[in-house]
């Protein structure tokens, strides 16, 4: 599709209304989400000289970001007209190269490419974007290149294979339990305090546990959304956003783009299927009787949806912690547990869904960390839900029973912690807060409030 110059010069005139205004007043006000400070940072960071690479899935607030980015550049003292921004999704911007992109947007201002900032928005949309702004990196070593997408696996592997060296990854999750309190204002329900059971930072502990669980609970059904999170009172039919916005557009519209998929409708049953059973155990006999699905099929879409970020699979490992040589079961959670809302509607207290919910929401928690050293161990008498080896495979450094439950059993987890040399294990509950000199009990709001908070230290 040819379009013409005029057309496209106004459309980035459009996008790029601090060139003429100077600020971005709507997005000044936002909050900021703790993630933004390590993504800034790197924004502004000139040697190495790389791009930077914005990942993760729809409407967590990539977007936002960068527009912060380019206000606080503004703020600094950066020369509007040398800031650009292209949403690659918008059609006008269809299969043109960045470099075009780029250069057109300079000729604008009769510019050089010197001292700029470039962030494109939504990349995959463009067939090839890595080798595109490799090229871009390696040309306009004086400019800065940063770029969004929400196909953080697709865009993971391809910035690995074709970037090493010129690119650098920022992943940004759904919004934690913590940032969905704090942001909320809703901090002063928790203190800090001192608990070897937490290496990584400090611990919290609350009083009215009943309204702390009550936000939790909030935080299931609507809290990683943050545009839903800030202003769910003023948001009609969350439950419908969720649909329409989040998982319809990833599985109708990114998906077959990046993958060529014609039966959107088959890949819509199964993922409704997987997020019916987030945090159960599964295996391909089980998904394929329950979606009739033939074995290779599971296997391509379980590839696309977690390439998409709607889905995180867990694999399980032995009463050892010793992968098992023939992966026939594994855990499939949801990355976000408010994408079961917009398919099956809110859960409250009494659902029967709500341990699984939980048991995704705690998960969820640990998705800024290295995930890919997550597990989950079973055997032929027991199961650990979540455990974290090391880099090398060979030591287990942490486990976690996750219950929903004022009376949670021990005997599980105490039994692998012996197999595998651990001093310290944790049990999630609903209210108990209670330890021992090997186990602490705490509630699930405060372990999640926990692991969220302390992953900023660590940004």
């Amino acid at each position: 599709m040819n379009i013409d110059e005029k057309i496209l010069i106004k459309r980035m005139i459009t996008d790029n209304n601090w060139w003429s205004a100077g600020l971005i007043p709507y997005y000044k006000e936002l909050n900021k989400r703790a993630y933004y400070y390590g993504f800034n940072e790197l924004v502004n960071q000139r040697i190495p000289h790389r791009a930077v690479i914005l990942m993760g899935p729809r409407r967590v607030g990539k977007t936002v970001m960068m527009y912060q980015a380019i206000q606080d550049l503004i703020d600094a003292g950066t020369d509007p007209k040398k800031i650009f921004y292209f949403s690659i999704d918008t059609p006008v911007f269809t299969n043109i190269p960045l470099e075009e992109l780029f250069l057109k947007a300079l000729s604008i201002h009769e510019l050089e490419a010197d001292d700029c900032y470039v962030f494109f928005d939504e990349i995959q949309y463009l067939k090839d974007w890595e080798i595109h702004l490799k090229s871009l990196v390696d040309t306009y070593r004086k400019t800065k290149f940063t770029a969004s997408g929400s196909a953080a696996a697709a865009l993971r592997m391809k910035s690995r294979e074709s970037g090493a060296g010129r690119f650098t990854d920022y992943f940004l999750p759904p919004l934690t339990f913590a940032e969905y309190i704090d942001l909320n204002a809703y901090q002063t329900l928790l203190t800090a305090a001192e608990n070897d059971y937490y290496s990584s930072g400090k611990f919290y502990i609350g009083d009215d546990i009943k309204t702390l669980n009550r936000h939790f609970i909030d935080y299931i059904n609507f809290g990683g959304f943050p545009e839903l999170s800030l202003s769910k009172e003023k948001v009609k039919n969350p439950e419908r956003v969720i649909q329409q916005d989040i998982t319809d557009k990833v599985i109708l519209k990114d998906l077959p783009g990046l993958f060529g998929i014609e039966n959107t409708a088959a890949l819509q049953q199964f993922f409704n299927v997987l997020a019916y059973r987030t945090g159960e155990i599964m295996s391909y006999k089980s998904i394929g009787k329950e979606t009739n699905t033939d074995i290779k099929t599971i296997k391509k879409y379980l590839e696309y949806l977690e390439a998409a970020f709607l889905i995180k699979i867990l694999y399980r490992v032995d009463v050892t912690a010793k992968r098992l040589r023939k992966i026939t079961q594994f855990k499939i959670y949801l990355t976000n547990p408010s994408l079961y809302i917009g398919l099956f509607g809110r859960v409250d207290e009494g659902d029967e869904r709500l341990a699984h919910l939980v048991e995704t929401a705690v998960f969820a928690q640990y998705l800024h960390r290295e995930h890919a050293y997550l597990r989950y161990a079973r055997w032929d008498d027991g199961e650990v839900d979540l455990i974290q080896i090391s880099r090398n495979m060979q030591d287990v450094e942490w486990a976690l029973e996750v219950k929903w439950s004022n009376s949670p059993k021990s005997n599980k987890l105490s039994y692998f912690m012996n197999k595998n040399n651990l001093k310290k294990g944790i049990i999630t509950s609903k209210e108990v807060l209670e330890q021992t000199e090997d186990i602490l009990i705490v509630p699930n709001s405060i372990h999640a409030y926990t692991i969220g908070k302390n992953a900023f230290y660590n940004l």
